[in-house]
């Protein structure tokens, strides 16, 4: 073995006592030993065997023995950063799972609702037809094919009595004579039953007449006509058009009342409800929200 101190550089043998401890260690670890000490007597032979080179070897050994401590433990820092941010890597993970959890329950909770508005729904479907079935449908509403009822009327009344669909303008009718005439002519065709002429003159008055003082009452009773032929989808544009084109009309309240009818016969009890409550709200006072109150009353919803 190489001793190296401060005195010089010499070798001896192995002793007998060691020997096992020598012969134990590893052949990389001799074979590393040997190369250590050629390159010490290289080195010695080199510069002269002199005490100042060999203490410039021995730091040199130093200095890499330094070196390899500090890789070692810049090895040992990097190793616990990576275990660091795979810690802060699972925590993240787990956060994310928290707030999945999270969102699961939040959808689940939705999904109850929906359930239980579709559950009030069929109830409510199922109600109506109850009171369909049972022979709750004197109304207008529940009668629509019935010759058009006056809109300011109970829909319970005779449908045959035509006439109050216009109660008592026959003999206040404002506008022109022309004007007057035409809507009078149109007003008895409908009485007979004459939807379709009636129609027509009606239409006349208002292509000839669009600023007349009666164009709300002829729009209103296109729409009538349309209602009393069971031509329920044209029925409800029309009574659209007084709602959207006359607001300030006092044919409006009645035009909601029979759009409601109308929506009822093509099976739009949703839509025909809301109409209903509209009257209730927008004409508390008015012949058409008590008998909007009646219908909501039968169908449970007053």
């Amino acid at each position: 073995m190489l001793l190296i101190c401060g005195a010089g550089l010499r070798a001896r043998p192995c002793l007998e006592a060691d020997h096992s401890v020598c012969s134990n260690r590893p052949t990389s670890f001799k074979a590393s030993r040997i190369a250590i000490l050629v390159f010490f007597l290289l080195a010695t032979f080199s510069f002269g065997g002199t005490k100042e080179d060999i203490e410039q070897v021995n730091r040199n050994v130093l200095d890499l023995q330094r070196q390899f401590w500090d890789l070692g433990k810049e090895l040992q820092n990097t190793t616990i950063a990576v275990n660091e941010t795979v810690k802060k890597l699972q925590g993240s993970n787990e956060e994310v799972r928290d707030n999945q959890a999270a969102l699961n329950a939040k959808l689940e909770s939705i999904l109850n609702q929906l359930q239980a508005i579709n559950e009030k729904l069929n109830e409510t479907n199922r109600r109506i037809k109850d009171l369909e079935s049972s022979g709750v449908r004197g109304s207008g509403m529940s009668n629509p094919g019935s010759a058009a009822p006056a809109a300011d009327q109970n829909p319970d009344s005779n449908p045959g009595s035509v006439e109050p669909t216009l109660p008592s303008r026959n003999e206040t009718i404002a506008g022109s004579p022309d004007e007057q005439q035409l809507f009078r002519g149109a007003t008895a065709q409908y009485s007979k039953g004459e939807f379709e002429q009636a129609l027509r003159g009606f239409q006349d008055l208002l292509d000839q007449y669009p600023n007349s003082r009666l164009a709300d009452d002829a729009q209103y009773m296109i729409g009538e006509s349309y209602y009393g032929m069971k031509e329920y989808v044209d029925a409800v544009t029309e009574y659209d058009h007084v709602i959207k084109r006359y607001p300030d009309s006092d044919r409006v309240p009645g035009a909601r009342l029979k759009k409601a009818f109308s929506l009822t016969a093509l099976g739009k009890k949703g839509q025909a409800v809301v109409e209903l409550q509209q009257i209730v709200q927008r004409y508390p006072s008015s012949k058409e929200a008590q008998i909007a109150r009646q219908r909501l009353a039968e169908l449970g919803l007053d």
